[in-house]
């Protein structure tokens, strides 16, 4: 999974969510919050979708640490050396 700061993102969106759709996500980090870009299947019914959106407003959330950071920062460079 790549790893990314908003800045970054913006100046390669196109091909981060190319990558996305091809299902390879990337984490977005901005002022110690995460965002994850990826692809999403819509689904049958949009009641489906409003209850999904709902869960995820619902669900609980955790403080991103500059450990976690460094921590996915860490995995996101070891599966991109990986991918070479």
């Amino acid at each position: 999974m790549k790893t990314c700061t908003v800045s970054q993102a913006k100046n390669n969106l196109g091909k981060l969510a190319d990558a996305a759709i091809k299902g390879e996500p990337t984490v977005i980090v901005r002022g110690g919050k995460l965002v994850i870009l990826q692809a999403y299947n819509l689904p049958q019914h949009q009641d489906e979708f409003d209850a999904l959106i709902q869960a995820g407003k619902d669900s609980p959330h955790h403080a991103v640490t500059p450990k976690l950071l460094n921590r996915i920062w860490q995995r996101g460079k070891s599966l991109s050396k990986k991918a070479k």
